[in-house]
């Protein structure tokens, strides 16, 4: 299906995962972004993530690090190892330095609970933009050793 919106200039729906332990707000963000045009996967199991990176290869993981069954950091780490080149955007209810330094390093955007639904749409379209980015720089020329990218801010436009 081809869709027009922030699917990228390929014009193809970019494929989004959610880990949050709360339904509401999977249930919310898969809404919200499904009428941007993404196609999302939402899950509350950790346990999953694995298997569905791999075999779904998403433009896109937007993890909640504060998940009660599972470690976020874990599952960034496991995401990251199971498809390199996705993008993670960090979600949190309790930003502490520690998490922050974590995103900084390890996401390519961070949000912090309760967060505009505008602010969520601007760092998905960020770090979107930045993979597309390096997708390109990596048909042209030697690929980046990581697709770690400047952090896309909360609320970032």
């Amino acid at each position: 299906m081809i869709l027009s919106g922030p699917m990228g200039n390929d014009q193809v729906p970019k494929k989004l995962l959610v880990v949050d332990n709360a339904r509401v707000i999977l249930d919310l963000l898969e809404l919200v972004l499904s009428r941007e045009g993404y196609q999302v996967t939402t899950t509350p199991c950790s346990d999953e993530v694995v298997g569905l990176t791999s075999r779904e290869g998403f433009d896109l993981a937007i993890v909640d690090v504060g998940l009660r069954r599972g470690n976020g950091r874990t599952l960034m780490k496991m995401i990251r190892e199971a498809s390199p080149e996705t993008p993670i955007v960090v979600m949190t209810g309790y930003p502490t330095e520690e998490i922050t330094r974590i995103a900084q390093r390890h996401a390519q955007g961070y949000l912090e609970k309760p967060f505009a639904l505008q602010e969520l749409l601007a760092v998905v379209r960020c770090a979107i933009e930045e993979r597309l980015m390096y997708t390109r720089k990596a048909r042209v020329g030697p690929a980046p050793a990581s697709i770690a990218a400047p952090l896309c801010p909360q609320g970032a436009a």
